[in-house]
């Protein structure tokens, strides 16, 4: 039997973490959400583990046969439910998870629901079934990354612990160069107080338009992501063509209109990021082709850039920056429509930013709760 880890620490709530009710068993409705909480927190502590602790979850007989053909050489935490597995992800912060993906368990709700949370996704799963055939590929559809047969067998056990483990060693290192990114950002937004939380509110804007266009889940986390990213090219613009307080001459709007650009070159060189290009080049376009950088057009400009766009604008003009007077929540909608009828914008599209913003509560609503404007009227920028 491998060693058992002793579990300590309560999971928490965190705010915007996938439900795990969905999936769960109704008699696990409770516990189910913890495991969303655990979720939540995995993978982002900053210290280094001393040992790699390895999950096994399903029954007892599954998780003792497993834990001898294991033998000694990783720490086993042990859960036997959804309970228990959200108190272990907290907790042990597992290198790899072994479910019992065999008929009668839950292992396929928990196997979807790893999968399908940012945090998590990328923690490598072997999944035990009964038989080839249908088990097989319910389980790679359910997101395991290996698939055997029960019993375990010792040696072939180690070995594809050993090669997940490997594997999960360069995405490590993936993951660290992108969180480097991910930072910048982050650092980018800081040097303007004005921008503060920018980038969080377009992400949840941006993913809330998404839905209610019926976008899936994929596009709609490129949606946050590229909320967080679609500005790191200002890291390269200097503070005082940002923080200008009015109009733009025209070779500081040549500098400005540069940063979609810088933009994409920073985060090209990451495969795990390049889904996200279209959005950070082209989150300045506009339908009739008079955008920037690149003057696409109609079909030509994909919809992803095109919500991610218009939540940028939709933010923009409803928060107060050193450059104009926020407007209220209508007023920045009727300012939308205004663009879509010279053919900039998308007017369904608007439509749903109107409903999104109105859902998740952003932006003013009483022209009397908006501070005087800090430069004068008629100065609009939108970047």
């Amino acid at each position: 039997m491998g060693r058992p880890g002793k579990l300590t620490g309560e999971p928490c709530r965190i705010p915007g973490a996938p439900l795990w009710v969905a999936v769960a068993p109704k008699k696990n409705a409770d516990t189910a959400a913890a495991l969303s909480a655990a979720t939540g927190d995995l993978l982002k502590f900053p210290e280094m583990q001393s040992e790699l602790h390895i999950l096994l979850t399903g029954e007892p007989a599954f998780r003792s046969g497993v834990g001898a053909a294991l033998g000694a050489s990783w720490t086993v935490v042990e859960a036997a439910n959804v309970a228990e597995a959200a108190d272990a992800l907290l907790a042990a912060r597992p290198a790899a998870v072994v479910l019992d993906l065999r008929p009668g368990g839950d292992g396929h709700a928990v196997c979807r629901r790893i999968k399908g949370a940012a945090q998590t996704r990328l923690l490598p799963i072997i999944g035990f079934v009964a038989s080839d055939g249908e088990a097989t590929v319910a389980a790679l559809d359910a997101g395991a990354d290996h698939v055997t047969h029960w019993p375990p067998k010792g040696a072939e056990l180690q070995a594809r612990i050993r090669a997940v483990l490997r594997n999960r060693a360069a995405t490590e290192r993936l993951e660290d160069a992108t969180q480097v990114i991910f930072a910048l950002a982050n650092a980018v937004e800081a040097k303007d107080a004005y921008t503060e939380g920018h980038t969080e509110r377009v992400g949840a804007l941006a993913d809330e338009v998404g839905r209610l266009a019926g976008l899936d889940d994929e596009t709609r986390e490129a949606l946050r992501q590229g909320g967080v990213l679609h500005d790191i090219g200002k890291i390269g613009i200097p503070n005082e063509i940002i923080n200008k307080a009015g109009r733009l001459t025209d070779k500081e709007r040549i500098v400005m209109n540069k940063h979609p650009m810088i933009g994409e070159r920073i985060c090209e060189p990451l495969k795990s990021l390049r889904h996200l290009l279209p959005i950070i080049r082209w989150h300045h376009e506009r339908l009739d082709g008079t955008g920037y950088p690149d003057g696409i057009k109609g079909s030509k400009f994909p919809l992803p850039p095109q919500i991610l766009q218009l939540s940028d604008i939709y933010d923009a003009i409803t928060t107060d920056r050193p450059y104009h007077r926020a407007r209220t929540r209508a007023g920045a909608i009727e300012f939308l429509y205004g663009e879509a009828k010279k053919g900039w914008r998308d007017a369904e599209l608007v439509g749903l930013v109107a409903r999104a913003a109105e859902s998740l509560g952003l932006g003013r609503t009483r022209e009397d709760d908006i501070p005087p404007p800090p430069a004068p009227m008629g100065q609009w920028r939108t970047e």
